[in-house]
């Protein structure tokens, strides 16, 4: 009995340990393979009503919105926590190093953006001899009379610094954003024209070679028309947008136009997003052919005051300012400038991911750029005069959402509006709005310093979070970091030395009992036993060996029948033996 007890408790062990690991497995497997196979939904405009003002508020008047510092309503501004609050540091990367000599003799005008190509060189877009400033816009609409910027726009530099070519004169009325895709297509946003424009690789390089646009300048063809027909806008240039999105100056939020754009960013298979930053507060995605595939966001605020002393919810912004991509992760980070956060979506198809967000940063983040599990953003000013933010550049861990490193130039930067980074995270670009200023940064990406703990949220109730884990509350959440990687690994090692202990004992105890000998030995030994007992084989058995089988032995209770004479031998008595013999 007790054989068979301990036989059933070996049974139930191995089939815990068996069912333990596959849950273990399957875990493992989900979170590798969660972002790649998300649910192909598509959301719509109107699904995004988590607070109390709804979409319909926002299909009033767009709102208006400048690069000048947005004064919260009722001048009541949201708690900040000051630096009695939380330890801050003023310590720097001693491994990003500012390069005070790089491109210092050039003249820009307010340079909004900045991009690095395929094969190294950075691409400045700036605004020349205009100025974004309160009258520029009345009710989101941009006066064409006062025609395009006269000068180059678009400048594109060496890793020296040194000026390759320049282009964009007569082209743009207020630039914003600029992005290089792998392929070297130019993708550009102007927000007085409020579209997007795509002008492919091989034109800038035909443009480039040629010194097309040197010849162009000099016999004076490409001039302003006056007859603003702004479809034909980009007739006599050269080189033309092979791709247009959006009325030129046309301000609106339906499939066809857009309110100041702010940004695009292309994924590798042409498919890329636009923040339709300004006015909408919202992200839409197109595929490589312009053909919208889907949007989520809305405007934050609009329902009054009350809104600014909340926390937004993550579909909701208030200026998406830039855009980064992981594509390793399958991620989408959104600058929300005035809302000071960086938040991050799965790209297949905008489903939240996590939320970045740091005391130390301040109130306003204007970009965000992606290199080697490192998000680096620069952040802004801020209108509380109470406030006083370091504006400089920080490097956060995109897993864990720590402050890894602080960067500047020799001070604290004024408005730095843009940034980009290097694949490796080697080198490092910031552009000045108002200083019309560029800065480069050289890293050495194998040492990072980490200052303090970053507040991350990772689920739709915003509640704070650290990024170690993805949320456990929703289902499309993946990638893992490696500790993870490491501890199951370590599980999957633990378990199968348990499976194998619990395995070898029970195969012990059942070899001991004889349940498992081999075939061949258990057939002969089966044929053997029956065999044995074989009445016949019993009987031949015993008489060879000369058993009287069928004798009766005295009864040794009695006594009367014994025979008490000694026992003799004939051997005892050899004579005997002869004369019975005779």
């Amino acid at each position: 009995m007790m054989h068979l007890q301990h036989d059933i408790a070996c049974c139930i062990l191995v089939l815990f340990i068996l069912s333990f690991a596959k849950a273990d497995f399957q875990n493992y497997i989900n979170l590798q393979h969660r972002a790649l196979h998300l649910p192909e939904k598509k959301f719509g405009f109107s699904e995004y009503s988590e607070d109390t003002d709804n979409d319909e508020k926002d299909k009033g008047p767009l709102t208006q919105w400048n690069e000048i510092p947005v004064l919260y309503p009722n001048g009541r501004v949201p708690k900040i926590t000051t630096d009695s609050e939380v330890h801050t540091s003023d310590a720097f990367d001693k491994n990003i190093v500012w390069d005070s000599h790089w491109a210092q003799n050039l003249k820009f005008g307010q340079i909004s953006a900045v991009s690095i190509d395929p094969n190294g060189n950075i691409a400045i877009f700036h605004r020349g001899s205009r100025i974004w400033g309160i009258s520029t816009f009345e009710n989101n609409r941009f006066d064409p009379n006062k025609g395009p910027i006269q000068e180059n726009t678009i400048i594109l530099l060496d890793k020296f610094g040194k000026k390759l070519f320049e282009w964009g004169k007569d082209m743009f009325y207020l630039p914003h954003g600029l992005t290089i895709d792998s392929n070297g297509n130019y993708w550009i946003t102007d927000v007085a024209m409020h579209q997007v424009f795509k002008f492919d690789a091989k034109d800038i390089a035909l443009m480039r070679d040629a010194q097309k646009l040197e010849k162009r300048d000099n016999n004076g063809e490409a001039t302003f028309s006056d007859n603003h027909n702004f479809n034909n806008l980009f007739e006599n240039h050269v080189p033309k947008p092979s791709l247009i999105l959006g009325e030129a100056f046309e301000p609106g939020n339906d499939d066809r136009r857009f309110c100041k754009p702010t940004a695009v960013a292309v994924q590798p298979n042409g498919d890329f997003f636009v923040s339709d930053g300004y006015c909408n507060s919202r992200i839409i995605k197109y595929n490589q052919k312009g053909e919208k595939i889907l949007q989520w966001g809305r405007h934050w605020g609009s329902g009054g005051g009350n809104a600014y002393m909340r926390a937004p919810p993550p579909y909701a912004f208030l200026i998406p300012h830039a855009l980064a991509l992981a594509n390793e992760y399958n991620l989408i980070f959104v600058a929300d400038r005035e809302n000071g956060r960086i938040v991050s979506f799965f790209a297949q198809n905008g489903t939240f991911h996590k939320e970045y967000k740091h005391p130390i940063i301040g109130t306003k983040i204007y970009s965000v750029a992606y290199a080697k599990d490192r998000l680096y953003l620069i952040n802004g000013p801020d209108p509380n005069p109470n406030y006083n933010a370091h504006i400089r550049g920080f490097v956060l861990d995109v897993n864990a959402g720590n402050i890894l490193s602080q960067f500047r130039p020799e001070h604290d930067m004024d408005r730095p509006h843009d940034i980009a980074v290097t694949e490796n995270g080697s080198e490092i670009y910031v552009v000045e709005l108002n200083k019309y200023t560029i800065y480069k940064f050289t890293q050495h990406i194998n040492t990072t310093i980490q200052i303090g703990n970053s507040i991350v949220h990772s689920n739709s109730h915003h509640e704070p979070a650290p990024l170690r884990d993805n949320d456990s509350n929703d289902p499309s959440t993946g990638g893992t970091t490696t500790a993870t990687l490491v501890l199951s690994l370590v599980t999957a090692a633990v378990i199968f030395i348990a499976l194998c202990v619990a395995i070898a004992a029970v195969v012990a105890r059942c070899q001991k009992r004889g349940c498992l000998l081999i075939m061949p030995k258990r057939m002969r030994w089966e044929t053997e036993r029956r065999e044995n007992f074989k009445l016949s084989s019993l009987l031949e058995g015993r008489r060879g060996k000369s058993f009287k089988i069928l004798e009766k032995r005295p009864n040794p209770r009695d006594f009367s029948k014994l025979n008490t004479e000694p026992e003799t031998s004939e051997d005892e008595h050899p004579e005997n033996s002869l004369t019975r013999v005779i």
